[in-house]
């Protein structure tokens, strides 16, 4: 406790009283947040050529896999065709290799061959046996082209923009749409320190936006400080209906006891504390933790009558005419 009194007042000073546990309350926090889609994919051209169809419009909600649009895909298609007959001739060569190698081997038993040659036919089959795996491996990847020819969905989503028109001509990485994921949306807010030790202790947190209470729960607290704004970021998951991505509104979260009210509070000598009735005194109460604007806990009884009207010219031990509140003079 400070000691002001060498300062203190002669004659006695009117002030009004409150009962501290009457304005000791669970206190309210709040932060700036937006909801953000947990993915807003873009889909785009994996093969070069020409848009034929595009089969959905702006504001559509597709499901994962549904097809979106369709390319092209002649050039694609006789690739593959051609390919697939570059295997069937592989087979066929090392079909014929094996066969060599075999008549090799009976020869060489007879001892009417060379070691030499033997050796040649086991590397034509080997030969034949690569050519092979690479042709088959040419069709993987014109399966895949062929497959890039219809682009579909890749999540549940809504169509937010067609990137391009049917008849363009696409190279690989032309972006065709976007996307924004249907479900799945977070809340993500960028809390001081204080915020967000009081956040991952909160029971009820809600988002509110346009006066309306979205439930949300803690997902993730990022393990990065922003080294401008001395924030982390905290990600939130809707427990009940989702706003839309996008939404500005705040994250609300309520204290897990009751606080003074930061109104009550005033410095003496660069400290934070409050004035109490102390029979026909004022005692100026320190409260070390206490930061200006925000609630600070008080260690006191619920019965300490605080002084609420007529403390900002109060020092220690200062002579108080007390009024309690609602009373008249």
């Amino acid at each position: 406790m400070l000691s002001l009194a060498p300062w203190c007042h002669a004659e006695a000073i009117s002030v009004r009283t409150v009962r501290l546990g009457d304005v000791l309350a669970i206190p309210e926090f709040s932060a700036p947040a937006t909801v953000v889609a947990r993915n807003a994919p873009s889909p785009a051209a994996e093969i070069a050529a020409r848009i034929e169809e595009i089969l959905v419009e702006v504001g559509d909600r597709i499901t994962a896999d549904d097809l979106l649009v369709r390319l092209d895909c002649r050039r694609y298609e006789s690739l593959l065709i051609a390919r697939q007959a570059a295997v069937d001739r592989a087979r066929a060569q090392q079909a014929f290799a094996e066969q060599q190698l075999q008549r090799a081997r009976n020869l060489q038993r007879k001892k009417s061959i060379s070691e030499e040659l033997l050796d040649q036919r086991r590397t034509d089959l080997a030969t034949a046996e690569a050519d092979l795996l690479a042709s088959e491996q040419e069709v993987r990847l014109a399966e895949i082209d062929v497959a890039h020819c219809d682009v579909r969905a890749p999540v549940d989503a809504v169509v937010t923009e067609r990137a391009t028109s049917v008849g363009s001509y696409a190279n690989v990485g032309t972006v065709l749409l976007n996307l924004l994921e249907a479900e799945g949306q977070e809340v993500s807010v960028a809390l001081r320190h204080d915020q967000a030790d009081g956040l991952q202790a909160a029971e009820t947190v809600v988002f509110k936006s346009d006066e309306t209470d979205y439930p949300v729960m803690l997902r993730s607290l990022l393990p990065r400080v922003d080294p401008i704004a001395r924030t982390r970021e905290a990600r939130l998951v809707f427990t009940d209906e989702a706003a839309v991505a996008g939404t500005p509104g705040r994250i609300v979260w309520y204290g897990a006891r009751s606080m003074l009210p930061s109104d009550y509070l005033v410095r003496r000598d660069g400290h934070l504390g409050v004035f109490v009735l102390d029979a026909d005194r004022a005692r100026f109460i320190d409260i070390p933790d206490a930061q200006d604007g925000r609630p600070a806990v008080l260690q006191l009884a619920p019965e300490t009558l605080l002084i609420s009207e007529g403390r900002q010219r109060l020092v220690d031990n200062d002579l108080v005419n007390p009024t309690a509140a609602g009373e008249s003079r």
